[in-house]
């Protein structure tokens, strides 16, 4: 189960809508979350990131490029999961073993408490990444536009004292 967990993980953050962007860690130091504005063409949806991340913790972050990032995000969930498992099967069985069964019951209540503050921190955080980066994609593409410009040309000429009027179009190229 867990191999196949990994795989899926690897292999959304493979196909992640947009390779190009750079890491949310540069990213946030030029992009503030809060100036986000919601665009038709946005490359990554805040929404179903978040979403994504409420049904596994870190799968928004996948789905945003963020792959590491998600990773980290599933793995704090799954360790406080198995925390909570550990101090619950403690609690449960008959012949309580050392640790005491005080020990297990703030084990179980620790893990439960961090598998709450993954999730919540995970949702925030995919939400977060996707605003983010969704503005440096939009930056990136208003950099690389390469726009066309055509307009009718009627001017005119003085050539040997004969006036000629050229009539055209003229076209005009802006990176």
């Amino acid at each position: 189960m867990k191999k196949a967990l990994l795989i899926f993980f690897i292999l959304i953050g493979s196909l992640s809508t947009i390779s190009q962007a750079q890491r949310y860690s540069i990213n946030k130091l030029k992009y503030d979350s809060n100036q986000y504005f919601p665009e038709p063409w946005d490359a990554y949806n805040p929404t179903m990131s978040g979403v994504a991340s409420f049904i596994i913790p870190g799968l928004g972050q996948v789905t945003c490029g963020e792959t590491l990032r998600g990773l980290a995000f599933f793995g704090g969930y799954a360790i406080s999961g198995i925390i909570c498992l550990d101090g619950m099967t403690g609690i449960w069985s008959e012949n309580y073993y050392p640790p005491s069964i005080e020990t297990r019951q703030i084990m179980f209540l620790a893990g439960a408490c961090g598998m709450i503050a993954m999730s919540i921190w995970s949702i925030t955080d995919a939400v977060k990444v996707a605003k983010v980066n969704s503005m440096y994609i939009r930056d990136l593409r208003k950099m690389s536009q390469i726009r066309f410009e055509m307009s009718p040309y009627i001017d005119q000429l003085s050539i040997n004292n004969q006036l000629s009027s050229p009539i055209g179009m003229t076209m005009r190229v802006k990176f």
